[in-house]
């Protein structure tokens, strides 16, 4: 059976937060490509990178605020959270608890996003408590298990207590394992690499770097400038500094893609995922020689 949450403004929020930030990257993008004389301005550069990450997440918390669902089957309670499903197998379900029962936290780490309820808590009685619900505890359930106890909030709560008791007796259909379930595109094991971390921390940081220094050494570079240069050493070929911003455009384009190719091969061949990952660290190096060759 699939239960809905409480509604909340969470989603139309983050969806507006996230359509005006792209629309500010989309100006602050045309601004550069059609007046490069102001990518000097590092200002600028920084706004707009600003303005493609407050997109990227409120367009992620939007997706979790309108996909939060809970299924519960003869299986166990899948809990939908954004693009990944928190899987609990039913033999793993020691009770499901009123949310008015809960004592006072001991502690608590908890995000309201505008009804969006995200985080941590800590009860002497229940222990470690993870929150997934759209409505206060008290009009939330409980879901003990014997390594945590999850809070979620259906819209029918009793209903939801009556069809998991239903299901008691009968056995699952499917071997579930307790844990994170992400997408296809982001296998458990990838997001738990930790050389994929540095290699995608390592590459981001080459290609902002790339923005960055550039932004700031634009104003004083002279409007045209020398590319390549003939067997005597006298340039022969001269193109307009606005065709540097070719080099950190190349840059996105192939860490965007390298990601995503990677993200499809890591679960079938790693060796694979970690070459594309090298790739683009030595494309990133080679794009920062080419551009300090130019500019030096």
């Amino acid at each position: 059976m699939t239960f809905q949450p409480y509604p909340t403004r969470s989603g139309p929020i983050m969806l507006g937060i996230g359509i005006i930030a792209a629309v500010i990257a989309i100006y602050l993008a045309g601004i550069l490509i059609t007046r490069g004389d102001l990518l000097g301005t590092f200002g600028l550069v920084v706004w707009l990178l600003l303005s493609l990450g407050i997109c990227g997440v409120a367009a992620y918390w939007a997706a979790v605020a309108f996909k939060l669902v809970y299924y519960l089957d003869r299986n166990g309670l899948a809990i939908q959270w954004g693009p990944a499903r928190y899987l609990i197998p039913f033999d793993k379900i020691e009770a499901i608890v009123p949310g008015q029962n809960l004592p006072p936290l001991s502690s608590t780490k908890v995000v309201n996003l505008a009804g969006l309820r995200f985080g941590w808590g800590e009860s002497q009685e229940y222990g470690l408590i993870k929150f997934h619900a759209t409505t206060a505890t008290a009009n939330s359930l409980l879901i003990v298990t014997s390594h945590l106890t999850y809070v979620i909030s259906p819209r029918q709560p009793q209903q939801f207590i009556k069809a998991w008791q239903s299901r008691q007796s009968l056995g699952p259909t499917q071997g579930w394992r307790l844990g994170l379930q992400p997408h296809w595109l982001w296998n458990a094991s990838i997001l738990s690499d930790q050389w994929g971390w540095v290699f995608l921390g390592l590459t981001i940081s080459l290609c902002l770097g790339l923005f960055g220094y550039l932004s700031y050494i634009f104003p004083e570079l002279p409007i045209n400038l020398p590319v390549h240069f003939n067997a005597l050493g006298q340039p022969d070929r001269i193109t307009g500094k606005s065709a540097l911003l070719l080099l950190p455009t190349a840059g996105v384009i192939v860490l965007g893609f390298n990601v995503f190719l990677s993200s499809i091969l890591y679960h079938r061949e790693k060796l694979a995922a970690y070459l594309l990952w090298g790739s683009t660290i030595l494309v990133q190096i080679c794009l920062w020689i080419a551009l300090l060759t130019l500019t030096v």
